[in-house]
């Protein structure tokens, strides 16, 4: 027998036959629903159970009401509760987390829109909560299925404490485990074979993008904004140390040393990162690329002759999508590369890599070149927690850098006078 999909509909093979049944979900059932016998004729019973669902339906929209089923109120319903939910809490978040939360508030709205919130039990949450974790071609999102969950948590708890409901069963333990986060980073063969790749395409921008990522460790969404005029000339007076300044200047062409102004967002002070040498003139490059074209930002997509950011959030959420297939473009072309070279191994860590990973990355070339987790804070904005679970995570411990730190030793130690040959 064909499978007939009928929401409620249910077919028994009993002693006396085929039967037929409409049998109202613990939700409706709840809300006074009762189940129905349709008898043996199938059409009639599948003409009688569509007939019940359209009940329900004019019942949900507020339309309808029959007298023995309790009045559904628009306002409490799952989507009422979420239109509410996003006009009182999104201007308070950030841009990214407002998508964050819309797309996850979509899957909820899907799942229990068109229901009362306070008919919604714990078990009707766990069941929601094993449809997220289940496989989908054989693949778990168990990320995905987590910040789902973490959203609904949110909207049940705002629900609560704005009387739309009087518990929340969604405080309960759902027995969920957080999703280990991202993991990697480039090795220096990752990034040459990048940019490489970004050359070969005519991406010269995009190349500069991935440099200043792992360079100056930002955020994807703070370096494609990032202004021409957040390049400038970092003075004397702003170094601690008279002589470091001096040895920057000293690597450069020109001796002057140039950075990039940014407020980090933790303490709200503007520091000045030095851009130098390679680095440096990547991105006068690009600059020099994006003047000649009238833009204001350092990157810009180089396929369309426009900034990555607009002032329209779904123009900018578009450019965001047409900077990730760039950069997927680059990928795929250094994984292609590196395969054909034999380098299996490398294509297969380009190939997992995301722009994201660039920032991490970022900390881990400064924690290699011996940088205390402060001086690596100041530049990426990190927290100093989340330095030191970085370096801890990705940090080898090599002969090279024990020769560094004795060599390091041996040159901050104080100077000795008059006490030759004695060891310090």
């Amino acid at each position: 027998m064909a499978k007939i999909s009928i929401p409620c509909f249910r077919i028994k093979n009993t002693a006396g036959g085929i039967r037929y049944y409409w049998e109202p979900s613990a939700t409706l059932k709840k809300a006074g629903w009762k189940p129905l016998k349709l008898g043996q004729d199938e059409d009639a019973a599948i003409k009688a159970a569509r007939a019940r669902n359209a009940e329900i339906a004019a019942w949900r929209d507020g339309t309808a009401c029959p007298r023995d089923v309790k009045r559904i109120e628009k306002r409490h319903t799952v989507d009422a509760v979420i239109a509410e939910f996003r006009t009182s809490r999104f201007p308070k978040l950030s841009e990214k987390t407002q998508v964050e939360y819309a797309s996850k508030l979509g899957v909820i709205s899907r799942w229990a829109g068109k229901e009362r919130m306070d008919a919604i039990s714990l078990d009707n949450i766990k069941a929601f909560r094993d449809a997220l974790y289940a496989p989908r071609k054989g693949v778990v999102r168990a990320t995905s299925a987590y910040n789902t969950l973490k959203v609904l948590r949110a909207l049940w708890s705002w629900a609560l404490n704005n009387e739309h409901i009087t518990s929340n069963p969604a405080a309960k333990d759902l027995d969920l485990s957080a999703p280990a986060p991202r993991q990697q980073f480039a090795s220096a063969l990752a990034r040459q074979a990048l940019v490489d790749a970004a050359i070969a395409l005519d991406r010269p921008n995009m190349a500069a993008a991935m440099i200043m990522a792992w360079t100056i460790g930002q955020r994807e969404e703070d370096l494609l904004k990032l202004l021409q005029s957040r390049y400038d000339e970092i003075q004397p007076y702003e170094a601690d140390d008279p002589a470091v300044y001096a040895r920057m200047a000293a690597r450069e062409k020109d001796g002057r040393v140039m950075g990039i102004r940014l407020r980090q967002g933790k303490t709200n002070l503007w520091v000045g990162v030095p851009v130098t040498m390679d680095a440096r003139e990547k991105m006068e490059v690009a600059i020099a690329a994006a003047k000649a074209k009238g833009l204001t930002t350092i990157l810009f997509d180089e396929g369309r002759d426009q900034t990555w950011t607009a002032a329209d959030r779904k123009e900018r959420t578009t450019r965001q999508m047409y900077f990730q297939r760039s950069f997927s473009a680059i990928r795929a072309k250094a994984v292609d590369v590196t395969s054909k070279a034999g380098d299996t191994q490398l294509a297969r860590e380009i190939e997992d890599l995301q722009f994201r990973d660039f920032r991490r990355t970022c900390v881990v070339i400064m924690g290699q070149r011996g940088l205390p987790d402060h001086l690596i804070s100041a530049i990426t904005g990190h927290q100093l927690e989340t330095v030191k679970k970085i370096l801890e995570t990705y940090l080898p411990r090599t002969t090279g850098m024990a020769m560094l730190a004795v060599d390091l030793t041996h040159e901050r130690a104080p100077k000795q006078v008059g006490r030759e040959n004695k060891i310090a």
